[in-house]
């Protein structure tokens, strides 16, 4: 008899439909992963946290609603199992130090790919931060 796999449940809060039915396609064909579904903003995100209780959220940052970084802050406050990863577009030192300092565990462009994501996924729920190549290129020209 096998061991049963433990499979990463995700969140994914994007406004973009289309990124989030491409994530939950990489991430079923990429295997170990469970799909809790997707928000279009982070109106109810805590209240889907709470509900839910993913191992980690994809959150974009350009999105219409609550200041995501608001609400990144109450999840690492209240749901401290829950582990946040910024996925965007956005790629500025201000929003990279302003996500770490609300409680993200990584920072990651979606310029980096799909294997950059999956990778952070992977390492954040073993305890590591992430910040992705691009991101990181970012804060290392000061």
């Amino acid at each position: 008899m096998t061991e049963p796999v433990n499979r990463i449940s995700v969140l994914c809060v994007d406004d973009n439909q289309d990124v989030a039915r491409a994530l939950r396609r990489k991430l079923s064909l990429v295997g170990g992963f469970d799909w809790r579904g997707w928000l279009p903003d982070a109106e109810s995100l805590l209240g889907s946290v709470r509900q839910h209780c993913p191992a980690v959220v994809l959150l974009d940052i350009d999105m219409p609603g609550p200041d995501p970084f608001g609400v990144l802050a109450e999840i690492t406050a209240q749901c401290p199992d829950t582990r946040v990863i910024v996925f965007s577009g956005h790629i500025r030192r201000d929003l990279i130090d302003r996500a770490l300092d609300s409680g993200a565990w990584a920072y990651v462009s979606k310029n980096d790919g799909d294997v950059a994501l999956v990778d952070a996924i992977r390492r954040v729920t073993a305890g590591e931060f992430v910040v992705s190549p691009e991101a990181q290129a970012v804060l290392d020209r000061g």
